[in-house]
């Protein structure tokens, strides 16, 4: 068992920080929802070209302020993920770039600060999916630091909702 585990190369752990932009795919252009992304995940490689991930982020106020001709409502929402699924690994060059795709699950939750909307914008859980592609490069010799870019599309709906979302974070990972 332990030369098993001696011969795979590639490092098991992965942490990875994300930061970019998420936007809303349908839907009028002035009802699009937009927002800044945090995210934090962890991957761990049972095999070379397969990795288990989960994580969370967070995408803050997404949706627009909203007006009527005597006032403005603002409802300080956030929408708050937490997938989970498989990513597939190709290495490429001397395994200090690698392409990678996958998907899964995810539990997503639309919380709103300011309860008091007469627009009817209210906190909802949800369940849905997610697919991903990603590029990736290692910024060290010893392949520890990558840096990398992940396009994701988010698919999630509620009964009165359908949530389609194109999430492009620009990620720094630390393996071991």
């Amino acid at each position: 068992m332990s030369s098993f585990a001696q011969a795979q190369s590639v490092e098991r752990n992965r942490i990875t920080f994300s930061a970019g932009w998420m936007q809303q795919l349908f839907g009028y252009s002035f009802e699009r929802e937009t927002a800044p992304v945090l995210g934090l995940s962890y991957g761990y490689r049972p095999l070379k070209f397969v990795e288990f991930e989960a994580g969370v982020d967070v995408s803050l106020h997404p949706r627009a302020e909203l007006c009527t001709q005597s006032f403005c409502y603002q409802p300080g929402d956030r929408y708050i993920r937490v997938p989970f699924g498989v990513r597939f690994i190709a290495p490429l060059v001397a395994r200090r770039v690698e392409l990678s795709l996958g998907g899964g699950g995810m539990v997503q939750k639309y919380s709103v600060s300011n309860p008091y909307s007469p627009f009817g914008v209210v906190s909802r859980y949800n369940w849905g999916g997610y697919f991903l592609g990603g590029a990736a490069v290692a910024i060290d010799h010893r392949r520890r630091f990558w840096v990398s870019v992940t396009p994701r599309l988010i698919l999630a709906n509620t009964p009165h909702t359908v949530n389609r979302f194109l999430i492009i974070t620009g990620d720094l990972s630390f393996r071991f």
